[in-house]
């Protein structure tokens, strides 16, 4: 058996070692569109380091609002999770579903 395998092993490869590559056409660079420029980095790391548009009242609303998005999420998932006319039809049907 390990010689089949073997004997198919390279059968395989020579003939995947006979194929052509396909003929690509060459990248064209004006398709592309130009390169981006560079910026230097130390405009980036000054604007981040002074926040002008986040002050404390929104730093503390973000939270909050999620804490109450996820209490009204949980309430809703409080509920049955089955109908009760469900429940009784499925009750019903047999006492094998008990």
């Amino acid at each position: 058996m390990p010689r089949r395998a073997s004997l198919l092993f390279c059968l395989c490869t020579g003939l995947a070692a006979c194929v052509t590559s396909p003929d690509l056409p060459p990248a064209d660079r004006q398709a592309q569109g130009a390169a981006p420029s560079l910026v230097p980095i130390s405009g980036l790391l000054d604007q981040a380091a002074r926040p002008e548009s986040l002050t404390a009242v929104s730093l503390a609303a973000a939270p909050q609002a999620r804490a109450a998005a996820l209490r009204a999420r949980a309430a809703r998932l409080r509920g049955p999770v089955i109908a009760a006319s469900d429940r009784a039809r499925l009750l019903a049907s047999g006492p094998s579903l008990r």
